[in-house]
């Protein structure tokens, strides 16, 4: 499943042969190639795939992340990717839910559909569906149906409600990939964090329905203090073995939903997620390990830092426009304004990649804004979403060449 390392320099090198990357110097694409030299390839029908926050290659959506990268160096905010929570509706209680203190009302279709396609029109190339649990969503099918080629779709999942049937459903309407969520490898603990019994065999089907039917598959965790610790992850590693999956998603407790108010001792230290750093390293570096892809270090300053807002965008179910899934400031809502009005507004904010997590960096003032909901509208927070001047830029916009050319005054 996973490419050799020769094979992973022929992957490179052919994606010189796509035509906007060739208007892209030498030097830049080996300072990429650097980047990329601790990811592990995976080759799926016909295609690779370098990770889930990179379209497959070769695909009409990669070449327009390629393109992408060409306003980017001019210092244009250009969203790679779009999380869209389509329900905020779910059967589970998450003991981090991000989506707490939101109203649960979904966008009817309609809406729905004018808002993909806005999406699309920015140049995403990457549009992931979430909730609450988006199965829940009986119209999900049709919503998939709505998004053309120029980018790929992933399903983001406790598991509650992925049939077989509904799987072949899913496939049959364009979905790419399913990310399942899968925190713990006992059952028992499992189902404690997601607050509901039988959560881990739940799971346990969904995944072993979407690798049966050539999804690209996932699973996904939010690593809590037990797990971020020195040789800890073995047990879990060897269960995704077992399952074949595609890749491990890490991410960490985020200080946002239920934990954005009494979450501070569940957040990781700097040396746990030094941990998962290590663990992405480590795994990506060993063919007959699972790929792992940790928040932790894609999100550092020395790779690609937090695009949120800049390469990034967010609508929960309501439709407030968001930086990213988990930074709960809302700059408009697509049922009042066009969408790229409302990107155009968040640019203005957040014009320019930062060097750690925004959220990590803010939560304490964005707690003293909270005041029993969310979304936090933009107003209120609008003075800690400026730029600080002169913030290093991360590893990956320096090696792109990035220039800002974006006004940052509020």
């Amino acid at each position: 499943m996973y490419l050799n390392p020769l094979a992973k320099q022929i992957a490179l090198l052919r994606t010189l042969y796509v035509p906007e990357m060739r208007k892209i110097p030498l030097s830049i694409l080996w300072r990429i190639r650097q980047l990329l030299k601790n990811e592990k390839f995976v080759r799926l029908n016909d295609q690779i795939i370098i990770n889930s926050f990179v379209p497959p290659f070769p695909s009409r959506a990669f070449r327009g992340m390629i393109q992408g990268l060409h306003r980017i160096r001019q210092g244009h905010a250009v969203p790679v990717s779009a999380y869209v929570a389509v329900t905020n509706h779910c059967r589970y209680a998450c003991w981090h839910c991000s989506k707490a203190h939101r109203v649960e009302q979904d966008l009817p279709l309609d809406i729905m559909r004018k808002s993909i396609q806005a999406i699309q029109d920015l140049g995403v190339s990457i549009i992931g569906f979430t909730g609450g649990e988006p199965l829940l969503r009986s119209d999900l099918e049709e919503i998939l149906r709505t998004v053309d080629n120029r980018s790929i779709t992933l399903l983001f999942t406790t598991g509650d409600g992925f049939t077989e049937a509904r799987a072949m459903e899913l496939k049959r309407s364009g979905l790419f990939g399913v990310a399942i969520s899968l925190d713990h490898y006992e059952a028992r603990i499992h189902d404690q964090r997601r607050g509901r019994e039988g959560a881990y065999e739940t799971a346990l089907t969904a995944i072993r329905i979407a690798r049966r039917l050539g999804f690209y598959t996932m699973i996904q965790l939010v690593a809590t203090k037990d797990l971020a610790q020195p040789n800890a992850f073995e047990r879990y590693l060897d269960l995704a073995r077992q399952l074949d999956v595609h890749e491990i998603r890490l991410l960490e407790p985020m200080p946002t939903g239920r934990l954005l108010d009494t979450g501070r001792c569940s957040l990781l230290s700097s040396t746990e997620r030094q941990v998962l750093r290590q663990l992405h390293l480590r795994t990506n570096r060993d063919l007959r390990l699972p790929k792992v892809s940790a928040f932790a270090h894609i999100e550092a300053q020395d790779m690609y830092g937090c695009g949120a807002g800049f390469q990034h965008l967010y609508i929960d179910a309501e439709g407030n426009v968001c930086p990213c899934d988990f930074t709960p400031i809302s700059f408009g809502n697509i049922r009042k304004e066009p969408l790229s009005v409302i990107w155009n507004r968040m640019n203005t904010a957040f014009a320019r990649p930062r060097p750690c997590c925004f959220l990590m960096q803010n939560a304490e003032k964005l707690r003293e804004a909270f005041q029993g909901q969310l979304p936090i509208p933009f107003e209120k927070v609008k003075e800690i979403c400026r730029c600080e001047p002169g913030q290093p830029v991360p590893r990956y916009y320096e090696d792109l060449g990035w220039k800002c050319s974006l006004d940052n005054s509020l």
